[in-house]
């Protein structure tokens, strides 16, 4: 019987390696890449411009420049940054320490995960490859952008569509040795170019360029049409543009600039895919819809400079206890509203352990290790005197170092009793000895088993800690009692992977303290408990 028993520790020794220290199992935090227009994305992009010109300021290499970009982006829920003026990078120069820089605070401190490099020839995609080969991980170029506008060519457009393929299928072959994504950005297009740019690319982002977001979907739905003809599904995002129509710094008497004087840019994405979303086609199966871009970062500031931040009250640090809830609080000012938390500068989405997401207040409950990090909350202002896009400050949960660490064993050497054990050997005052890896309960093999301790006085019980051995319990009950006859739940715990259940933040007072085993990891086996703590 004994050798049966230890039969199954072997086969579980790594549990005790991999499981987490904490008392139950909780659902992973689920998050998205991006939050835009109401819902999640793999992308939220943003062309930059990083060297100036006579008619744009770069921000490469300015400091207050370059701070004002990464709070933009933060603020704005931006995760990819597609950057221009990266053609002939030369890896360790001077140049490319500033790169390194700006990029490595984008990934680290403003969430943004994704960098690109807008390039039009492919040995330009060498020299990012061999930048990326002399930098740290956070500083690498993630994205090879092909910027090749064919359909204005007014000599030979076959050929100069031709070379961008040629262009595509180097990237390609770069982006597979060297982990890197291909993607190029369209206008005007045929159907047969299409289909091989669907081909080609990784990604595929279609201009949109319009002065509001009326009935956006419809300029020019062809192409996306034209896209859907690929051999397989082609990930697609569009993009809308703040810039002129000649040139880049007259924003504000075309396309966009005007209009997002009173409209969030997130609500461009948010007609744009309601649009798409009402579409019966059936060559939108070719489609996958990953994101929303914008072109030109450069204007946003100019249209929001005088925009004041609406966020009123920022959420505070936290610390807390396993197995217990803390609440994260925004407020803003702004009438008409939307939220995104964020975790770690990733959207946090509602379920498992996560409520209130896309409210002012987050709650995480049954805190665990994995909850760990920085907490906070995008506001999204649809209010037309600010439309405007704000972060609050970062808060932390923390789980406190001390929680459960300290007191008196209410349960040591006491009175214990237990629904069954399997042989002498087995008793249910084990659980009670001290003893966490040698001596232990084991109940019979069958149905539902319970073993409860009598702490001889009433006490207010904060914690129990279970030490299990392999034929652990994945749910049961935490129960009290004044009296060993009538139970208060204090806790039900279901999907436990863990040997060690350390349940803290619980609230109750009671004489006796039972564990109520419901379901077994081993079921031709029985219950199998090491020790048994209360405090």
């Amino acid at each position: 019987m004994k050798k049966l028993f230890n039969l199954g520790i072997f086969k579980f020794l790594s549990l005790l390696i991999t499981s987490s220290i904490f008392c139950y199992s909780v659902s992973a935090q689920q998050t998205c890449n991006a939050y835009v227009g109401g819902g999640c994305a793999d992308i939220n992009a943003m062309y930059v411009k990083l060297d100036s010109t006579s008619r744009i300021a770069g921000v490469l290499g300015d400091a207050a420049a370059e701070n004002t970009l990464l709070k933009f982006a933060r603020d704005n829920g931006i995760n990819y940054l597609i950057m221009y003026d990266l053609q002939g990078l030369v890896a360790n120069s001077t140049r490319a320490t500033q790169l390194a820089s700006l990029i490595s605070r984008a990934k680290t401190q403003y969430g943004v995960q994704q960098v690109g490099a807008a390039l039009a020839e492919s040995q330009f995609g060498n020299n990012i490859v061999d930048y990326n080969n002399s930098h740290a991980f956070n500083e690498r170029i993630d994205v090879l952008n092909v910027e090749r506008e064919f359909w204005r060519s007014t000599t030979n457009r076959a050929a100069e569509f031709d070379e961008t393929i040629n262009v595509l299928n180097y990237f390609k072959n770069l982006g597979t040795a060297n982990n890197l994504t291909t993607e190029i950005y369209i206008g005007w297009i045929t159907a047969t170019e299409g289909a091989r740019l669907g081909d080609a690319a990784d990604r595929v982002l279609v201009h949109f360029y319009r002065q509001t977001d009326t009935e956006i979907i419809n300029y020019g739905i062809e192409r996306l049409q034209y896209l859907a003809g690929a051999s397989r599904k082609v990930n697609i995002a569009p993009i809308f543009s703040n810039e002129g129509p000649t040139t880049t710094d007259d924003a504000e008497t075309y396309f966009m600039g005007n209009w997002l004087a009173t409209n969030p840019n997130d609500k461009a994405f948010k007609s744009w895919i309601t649009g798409y979303n009402a579409l019966n086609a059936t060559w939108k199966n070719n489609l996958q819809v990953v994101g929303s871009n914008w072109f030109l970062y450069n204007h946003f500031p100019a249209i929001y400079a005088a925009k004041p931040n609406h966020i009123t009250s920022n959420p505070t640090n936290q610390t807390a206890c396993a197995g217990q809830s803390r609440t994260f609080t925004v407020a803003s000012s702004a009438t008409n509203k939307s939220y995104c938390w964020m975790k770690n500068g990733k959207c946090l989405i509602d379920g498992g352990n996560i409520a209130g997401a896309r409210t002012a207040s987050l709650t995480v409950s049954n805190i665990s290790a994995a909850d760990v990090g920085n907490y906070a909350a995008r506001v999204i202002s649809y209010d037309a005197n600010n439309p405007t896009s704000f972060t609050s400050t970062n808060a932390s949960l923390s789980v406190g170092g001390s929680c459960g660490g300290s007191g008196t064993n209410r349960a040591l050497n006491k009175s214990v009793t237990a629904s069954s054990f399997i042989a002498a050997g087995y008793e249910p005052a084990k659980v009670v000895d001290g003893n966490t890896t040698t001596t232990r309960w084991a109940s019979a093999y069958s149905g539902s088993q319970w073993i409860q301790v009598d702490l001889g006085a009433s006490y207010s019980i904060t914690r129990v800690k279970l030490t299990w051995e392999a034929a652990y319990a994945t749910a049961y009950q935490i129960q009290i009692s004044t009296n060993g006859n009538n139970w208060t739940t204090l806790r039900s715990v279901t999907g436990n992977t863990a040997l060690v259940n350390d349940q803290t933040g619980l609230s109750g007072t009671g004489r006796y303290v039972r564990i109520n085993g419901t379901a077994k990891a081993l079921p031709a086996w029985g219950f199998s408990l090491f020790e048994l703590e209360v405090y």
